[in-house]
């Protein structure tokens, strides 16, 4: 199967996997096998749907990355929020909800527990409304992956606990997914920003993480609650919100480093890679986002550990993505390499995939093999720019740092 860009699907297309309505996680708007129709293509431009999956011959062995409880995992977690975040009170979202949070945090950490290992991962995310509820859902997802991939590394950085508590990662779900609720009082020009904007140095803006915190600090497990707190403290020190101290000739230092606690910082990093994925609301290729998190405007402000396990986990191309090569073929991801990143293994199409005629070529090609051919387009991108340098390769880390990451333990 393909993932196709909605700008490029045509009529006569059919579905890989269903279609979930964006009111409801619950409710399929379109099963699998459905032909698509004009009719129906407009329907789904008008629920602001950006990607579906198609059949496409050729292609059969990538429907085993897709995996269908996950992706309505994902979706239940937006919903959970959806109703409360974006249409409630500020002091009603926190209270009646935390059930039906905690609900869904559980549902999703379960599902990745199952299948830690799919790669289709930016779709997804890309499936969320482009509101707050959207960013929170994203984030929670990205978290309970990045911790079910750190069992090592949360053992290490929580050694006093049983291993068992340590790898325990259902608040860091509860944290992560409640951590921006503070942006709910916010003008409207304020709750769609970042720290990666302008305002983000704005004194109003930076009040957001301690009006969370105080929403949810009796309602939430103390570790959930302080990442509420903690989401924007940065590994050297330079974050907010300032310690305070009741002696002011003797201010305290900075939180900063192994002080900061794990969870927030694994919040930190996937706060900042989902809002470089959809600026303002729009969404850019993974490549991208993946350069901006590793470049200099950022450089020192998160955890490279955790930084180093998203990379590995969100690969710059995702299985089942079209991208245009430096040649001008078009080419479909079939398989990623987790030592060169940038130079995917593909299958070549003999056209764009919006022409009717455009059939698989059946060659597989490995671009760590070609010397002078690499991707240079994703979905309208030139992503040259993006590509080889020092910042997209894996960065070599030191033993202890490759020690603390499990690959195969889960939370």
């Amino acid at each position: 199967m393909l993932l196709v860009p909605l700008a490029s699907i045509r009529e006569g297309m059919v579905l890989a996997q269903p279609v979930f309505h964006p009111s409801s996680s619950d409710l399929v708007l379109l099963n699998t096998g459905y032909v698509l129709d004009q009719e129906m293509i407009t329907r789904l431009a008008d629920f602001r749907l950006s990607h579906v999956w198609v059949e496409f011959p050729g292609l059969e062995e990538i429907g085993r990355e897709a995996n269908e409880r996950i992706n309505r995992g994902h979706m239940a977690l937006y919903h959970a929020l959806q109703g409360s975040v974006d249409k409630l009170e500020r002091r009603v979202a926190v209270k009646v909800n935390l059930h039906q949070y905690k609900k869904a945090v559980r549902h999703m950490l379960t599902e990745i527990v199952a299948d830690p290992d799919h790669e289709v991962i930016t779709h997804q995310l890309a499936t969320c409304c482009p509101l707050l509820s959207g960013h929170l859902a994203n984030c929670c997802y990205l978290s309970l992956l990045i911790g079910a991939h750190m069992s090592g590394y949360l053992r290490a950085e929580r050694s006093t606990l049983p291993a068992h508590v340590a790898e325990n990662t259902g608040q860091l779900g509860l944290g992560a997914l409640l951590h921006d609720i503070g942006k709910l009082p916010m003008p409207d020009e304020l709750r769609s920003r970042c720290i990666l904007d302008p305002e983000g140095e704005w004194r109003e803006y930076r009040l957001h993480v301690i009006a969370g915190y105080d929403e949810v600090r009796e309602h939430l497990p103390v570790v959930a609650a302080n990442v509420v707190l903690n989401h924007h403290q940065r590994f050297d020190g330079s974050g907010f919100p300032k310690r305070e101290s009741r002696d002011k000739a003797r201010p305290p230092a900075p939180l900063k480093g192994r002080n900061i606690h794990i969870f927030s910082r694994i919040v930190s990093v996937v706060d900042a890679f989902d809002h470089f994925l959809c600026p303002r609301g729009g969404m850019v290729p993974t490549i991208i986002a993946i350069h901006q998190l590793r470049s200099e405007q950022v450089r020192g402000w998160f955890d490279p550990v955790v930084v180093e396990a998203l990379l590995r986990l969100v690969p710059p191309f995702m299985v089942g993505s079209t991208v245009t090569l430096s040649d001008g073929t078009e080419a479909v991801v079939v398989g990623n390499h987790p030592e060169a990143p940038c130079r995917p293994l593909v299958k070549l199409l003999s056209g764009p995939i919006c022409d009717r005629e455009t059939r698989v070529k059946g060659r597989l090609l490995d671009l760590r093999m070609c010397r002078n051919l690499c991707v240079a387009g994703v979905d309208g991108y030139d992503v040259r720019p993006y590509l080889f340098s020092g910042e997209l390769e894996p960065s070599a880390q030191d033993e202890d740092a490759v020690a603390c990451m499990s690959t195969g333990g889960v939370a």
